[in-house]
């Protein structure tokens, strides 16, 4: 329970920073955020659900995730593997 909710928090907190320091030159913001919804897609199995209701609706940016997924780390490979909404 405590793995959880530190989880959740964290998750939470790479998303805000990551939304605070996007307008910034360098993509870390874009890194941090990521890695926020990784831990929450992990953990929460709405936001899991909401991802993918979100890839269905936005079929081709999903296909771009999927081309790119094997160029990705280990932990963005998982994100985009789990939020899959299936075949386009």
């Amino acid at each position: 329970m405590v793995k959880r909710s530190a989880k959740i928090l964290l998750g939470i907190f790479f998303i805000i920073a990551g939304i605070i320091v996007t307008p910034l030159p360098l993509p870390f913001g874009l890194v941090m955020i990521v890695i926020g919804l990784s831990l929450l897609v992990s953990t929460v199995p709405r936001v899991r659900e909401w991802l993918r209701q979100q890839r269905h609706r936005y079929r081709e940016f999903s296909g771009r995730l999927n081309a790119i997924k094997s160029k990705l780390p280990g932990f963005a490979r998982k994100l985009i593997e789990d939020t899959d909404p299936g075949p386009h």
